[in-house]
C-alpha cells in the first residue's frame, strides 16, 4: 500500500490470468471506519478493473516497463530472464562464444528437471516466440532448444544421439501434486532426422485460447508446426504460469557439450489486446453476452430495459451515443436526447435540460479481454446488469462479471453511426 502526493491510496495486488499466471494489478484502496479495503465506494472488497491511473502530479509518455527481445551481444543476460533453477555459472557462458548465450549440457532425466533453463514471463494475449540455435556442438545424449515450462510443459528441440540427430517435439507430465498419480507418458512427435545444425525455432502462444503451437525453420523465414498444439493450464504445483524457456540438458546421466542460442524475439500480434478504442462520439447498439438481448430506452417508463434480440429490437430506442467524459467515463445518451441515469429508482432515462451530466450519468467504460465490455456507475462504483433472458429493467447492482462471462454485465457493442 502507498499514498500519492494527492492524499489517494493505492495497492499491489496479483491477479491470475489462466496459465500466463498470476499479472501484477494496481488497485485503489477506500479507507473505511479507518480500516483500509481494496476497492471503491459502494464496491469494497472487489479490485475494479478501471484503468484509471494513480494521481502522482507527474505526467508521462507510456512505454514497455520490459525489454524482452535479446540478441545476447551484452555481457550479462537481459533482466526479464530467470533461471528455472539456482544456475551453475560454469555452465553458461556469454563470453566464450561472443555473441551468443552458450549452455552448456548437465545430467537431468527430462527437461523439468533440467538446470540452466533460462526463462522469462510470457506476454499475453498473444505472442510469438523465436530463437536461432546452433547445435554442432551437441554431444551424444544431449537435447537443446525451447521450451513452456509449467507442469505439464512441453518443448521443441535437437536431440543427439550415437546415430544421428532429430529434430522433437516433446510434452511432458511435469511434477505431479503430492498424492496424485504420475501422468502417463506421451510419445514425442519427430520432425525431421539429421535437421541442418543451425536453425530457428519458434512457439506460438495464444492465452485466450490456452493454446501452443511450436514450429521450426531451417531459414528463419518459412516455419513448420511439429506435432499436435499443446494446451497450457492454470496450475498451482509450480505457481509461476507457463514460461518460455532456452535449454539444454543430456539424459546419458553426464555432462555433455554445448549448445549456442542467438536472436531471442517476442513477436507481439495483438499487443493491444482484444480491446477496441472507446467508440467515443459514436452511436452505438449494445447487446448482453448472456442472451443477446439489447439494451434500450423504454420512453413510456422513463428507464433502461433489455428487450429481446429479435426484429423488434433494431429502433431508436437501442441507439445511444457515446459521449467522452473523459479518464475513460462516458454517459450514454438516448436517440431522444435523454441520458442513462443511475439513482436511487434505479436505470432511468433522464433530461438534463442542457446541463452536463452529472455523476449520476457517468459510467467508466471498462474493456475486458476477448472483447466484452462493462459500464460501472460512479455512484456506487457497481456495474450495469441485466438479467438473462428475462426482460425487464436494468439495474447497478454486479459487483464484478462471472468467470464465463453470463452473468448479464458483460455486453458487447457495435457502431450504427
Amino acid at each position: 500500500m502507498c499514498d500519492t502526493p494527492s492524499g489517494e491510496w493505492w495497492s499491489i495486488i496479483m491477479s491470475d490470468h489462466g496459465s500466463a499466471g498470476r499479472m501484477v494489478a494496481l488497485v485503489p484502496i477506500t479507507w473505511d471506519n479507518d480500516f483500509p479495503f481494496v476497492g471503491l465506494p459502494g464496491n469494497l472488497r472487489k479490485a475494479p478493473n478501471t484503468w484509471v491511473k494513480p494521481d502522482t502530479g507527474v505526467m508521462g509518455e507510456p512505454k514497455p516497463t520490459f525489454v524482452r527481445n535479446d540478441n545476447f551481444d551484452h555481457g550479462n543476460p537481459n533482466p526479464v530472464w530467470q533461471w528455472n533453477h539456482l544456475p551453475d555459472d560454469t555452465k553458461w557462458s556469454l563470453t566464450e562464444r561472443p555473441g551468443v548465450l552458450r549452455l552448456h549440457s548437465l545430467p537431468a532425466r527430462d527437461f523439468f528437471s533440467a538446470r540452466n533453463s533460462l526463462c522469462q514471463r510470457p506476454v499475453g494475449p498473444e505472442s510469438i516466440m523465436t530463437v536461432e540455435l546452433e547445435t554442432s556442438g551437441l554431444s551424444d545424449g544431449d537435447t537443446a532448444g525451447l521450451a513452456l515450462l509449467s507442469s505439464p510443459y512441453a518443448w521443441i528441440g535437437v536431440v543427439r544421439s550415437t546415430e544421428h540427430s532429430t529434430l522433437q517435439m516433446v510434452q511432458g507430465g511435469g511434477r505431479p501434486r503430492r498424492g496424485d498419480a504420475a501422468r502417463p507418458a506421451i510419445a514425442p512427435t519427430v520432425g525431421a532426422t539429421d535437421p541442418p545444425s543451425h536453425l530457428w525455432l519458434r512457439v506460438h502462444c495464444n492465452f485466450d485460447t490456452d493454446e501452443a503451437i511450436f514450429s521450426w525453420s531451417a531459414d528463419g523465414k518459412s516455419f513448420t508446426p511439429v506435432g499436435k498444439p499443446f494446451t497450457m493450464i492454470f496450475q498451482l504445483t509450480t505457481f509461476q504460469g507457463v514460461r518460455p524457456a532456452l535449454f539444454n540438458f543430456n539424459t546419458s546421466g553426464q555432462a555433455g557439450g554445448y549448445a549456442d542460442f542467438d536472436n531471442f524475439t517476442i513477436d507481439e500480434p495483438r499487443a493491444r489486446g482484444t480491446e477496441r478504442e472507446i467508440p467515443l462520439g459514436k452511436t452505438i447498439v449494445l447487446t448482453s453476452g448472456a442472451d443477446g438481448s439489447f439494451l434500450a430506452g423504454d420512453t413510456q417508463r422513463m428507464s433502461l430495459v433489455n428487450v429481446a434480440a429479435d426484429a423488434t429490437a433494431t429502433g431508436a430506442n437501442v441507439r445511444f451515443q457515446v459521449i467522452d467524459l473523459g479518464k475513460g467515463r462516458v454517459a450514454l445518451k438516448a436517440s431522444n436526447g435523454l441520458y442513462v441515469s443511475a439513482g436511487e429508482a434505479g436505470v432511468t432515462l433522464k433530461d438534463l435540460s442542457n446541463a452536463a451530466p452529472g455523476e449520476a450519468e457517468t459510467f467508466q467504460w471498462i474493456n475486458l479481454l476477448r472483447g466484452d465490455t462493462m459500464l460501472m456507475s460512479l455512484t456506487n462504483h457497481r456495474y450495469l446488469t441485466t438479467r438473462p433472458n428475462v426482460p425487464g429493467q436494468a439495474t447497478i447492482s454486479s459487483t464484478g462479471p462471472r468467470p464465463d462471462r453470463k452473468g448479464g454485465d458483460c455486453f458487447k457493442w457495435k457502431v450504427v453511426e
